[in-house]
């Protein structure tokens, strides 16, 4: 599929207009074998993450401008879980207070159906609801907090979105298995989509630090390092990267045969 118009790249997706998202790291969380992520007795499958990153991939493809230079794999697979998480946690909130998560959530997803040029018999891409989750999380902190702001704070509700998310977060679970990102609402955004180096503990953790360092540096106006960090997801195996697909090469034209001159009397 091709998306409908341009976007800022999934990267942004992952940062919250209302807070955001840590870095990769160690967790210290008891998880089940086959979960990615528990959010209160929520849990986020192996499974789910699995085929979400599939289709998000395959939606990404599907927009260069949005795919940029690519995700690793660990990449990729960090923002969808952050994202499924924030879609838990959007539920347990809008449930907590009396909100119809249902409604709140479709008509997210519905949005981002737009947004991304989904077609109708797309209505079941498990890419929709990583697209849809800040969207989600956003319309529902603005149903419980806007109305205990005043005029004033409503102007920029951002801080007190912040704080609600920092307060619920301090008085709930979520549980994220190490594999993946952690989520932490109280994270500075400008650090949402960079990872501690420190963790690094196996290649795939080692791929994603380069390719947060790379873009990082293009982030801050370096023009060698999109280009070093196309280069890089280019030459993973595809199991371990979302790269553009390459273009299928045409074959070569077939060149004509000469027909015969009838008028030449050199011909027999």
């Amino acid at each position: 599929m091709r998306l409908s118009r341009p976007l800022a790249g999934l990267a942004a997706a992952a940062v919250l207009a209302t807070g955001a998202l840590s870095g990769c790291g160690v967790s210290d969380a008891e998880i089940r074998p086959g979960v990615a992520a528990d959010v209160e007795g929520a849990e986020v499958s192996l499974d789910q993450v699995a085929d979400a990153v599939a289709d998000t991939c395959e939606t990404l493809q599907g927009s260069p401008e949005l795919l940029q230079g690519g995700f690793t794999g660990a990449e990729l697979r960090g923002i969808v879980v952050q994202q499924l998480v924030v879609n838990e946690v959007a539920t347990q909130i809008a449930e907590e207070n009396g909100l119809e998560a249902d409604v709140l959530r479709r008509e997210a997803e519905r949005q981002a159906r737009i947004s991304f040029g989904f077609t109708a018999d797309e209505q079941d891409d498990d890419s929709i609801p990583v697209f849809a989750a800040s969207s989600y999380l956003s319309s529902v902190i603005s149903e419980v907090v806007d109305p205990t702001l005043t005029e004033e704070e409503l102007v920029e509700p951002g801080p007190a979105y912040q704080a609600f998310l920092e307060q619920w977060q301090a008085e709930n679970d979520i549980d994220v298995n190490p594999l993946f990102d952690q989520v932490d609402f109280a994270q500075a955004a400008t650090s949402a989509i960079t990872s501690d180096t420190s963790t690094a503990f196996s290649d795939a953790a080692t791929l994603r630090a380069q390719a947060d360092e790379l873009r990082n540096r293009a982030a801050q106006g370096d023009p060698a390092a999109q280009a070093e960090l196309t280069a890089l997801v280019s030459s993973l195996p595809q199991s371990q990267a979302c790269a553009a697909e390459e273009a299928a090469a045409e074959p070569e034209p077939e060149l004509p045969i000469p027909l015969e001159n009838p008028g030449d009397p050199n011909q027999g």
